[in-house]
């Protein structure tokens, strides 16, 4: 009783181990085994491979089309990198994003979070400074249920990359996943006033303001469709802004227009149907929205707790396929 007392007290959180009434303790928390074919703290940083970088640059930049195959494409990319410089905390680092977000928003049945536990915990012995590690670091954590270990990387993270808008928009996803609507919107608000050109913080504000405050929420929404048409105006493919431009049109009351949009924007196998689904629940066309949930729930979308979150959600709470479907992604 003293000696796990005291792990306890060392590991600043009560809840890694559990009491097991008459059977003795458990962790609730995953073990990784780093490998040991990398040296940790004492490995030199000049570890740095061209190849690898252009391989993580390019994985970078294919999973922000969000196309069709994307995230299996990222994946393989940043683990060439790491078989190409092992010893490379930033290689590890990116393998250990994209396997996360994959596993989250794509995994088509795959379960890859104790790989990117593993590759996060390499990273950071390579390199207890590396903020993208810390970042990845707090997404797994906050997502499997390790609040304070998720929270000081997360802290962490933000405070080495305070210039980065897409870490500021992806934090504002977790801790809203979190329930923490507050830090949520202010994350998503900086993020917008870091990228002045990107929709993402934008939009996430608008939507999060939607009840509390209706007029800023309707000058965030139309904020964020302007940039998202001028988006498509150099680049008419953007997926992410076709996907986008819908459930704007319909946050700002053009209601027809955004069932066109939504109607116009081909069929992908791709987690942006969640947009679709948030625009048809937006436009009152429960069926559609449903449709489209039940499709990303088939190909291991698992970010049910946003259904929760978002007011466009709302008006099928009481839905039963829809309370189906929430307990279905909740579980996984």
């Amino acid at each position: 009783t003293q000696v796990v007392s005291e792990l306890r007290r060392k590991l600043q959180d009560r809840t890694i181990i559990a009491t097991v009434p008459r059977g003795g303790y458990r962790l609730t928390a995953p073990v990784i085994a780093l490998n040991p074919d990398v040296e940790t703290r004492s490995t030199p940083r000049d570890s740095f491979s061209m190849e690898a970088y252009t391989l993580c640059i390019e994985a970078m930049s294919h999973f922000a089309t969000l196309a069709e195959g994307s995230q299996r494409t990222a994946v393989d990319l940043a683990a060439q990198a790491v078989a190409i410089a092992p010893n490379s905390a930033d290689a590890r680092a990116h393998h250990a994003l994209f396997l996360f977000k994959r596993h989250t928003l794509w995994s088509e049945g795959a379960h890859l979070l104790e790989d990117a536990f593993a590759e996060v915990e390499t990273a950071l012995a390579l390199d207890p400074e590396h903020p993208m590690a810390h970042f990845v670091g707090a997404a797994l954590g906050l997502f499997s249920g390790m609040p304070r270990y998720g929270q000081r990387n997360l802290e962490k993270s933000l405070s080495m990359m305070p210039s980065s808008a897409a870490i500021h928009a992806d934090a504002s996803a977790l801790v809203l996943a979190q329930g923490n609507t507050r830090a949520s919107i202010a994350l998503a608000m900086r993020a917008a006033q870091l990228d002045k050109d990107q929709y993402d913080g934008e939009m996430a504000v608008a939507r999060l303001l939607k009840t509390s405050d209706p007029i800023a929420s309707q000058v965030h929404a139309r904020r964020a469709l302007k940039k998202v048409q001028d988006q498509l105006s150099l680049d008419p493919g953007c997926l992410p802004a076709l996907y986008a431009q819908g459930p704007l049109l319909a946050h700002i009351g053009e209601v027809d227009a955004a069932r066109s949009a939504l109607e116009q924007v081909a069929h992908h196998n791709s987690p942006l149907e969640f947009f679709r689904a948030l625009g048809f629940a937006q436009s009152g066309d429960d069926a559609s929205a449903l449709e489209r949930i039940d499709f990303l729930a088939m190909h291991g979308w698992r970010l049910g707790c946003f259904l929760d979150l978002d007011e466009a959600f709302k008006p099928l709470m009481g839905n039963r396929r829809f309370a189906s479907l929430r307990a279905e992604l909740n579980a996984a």
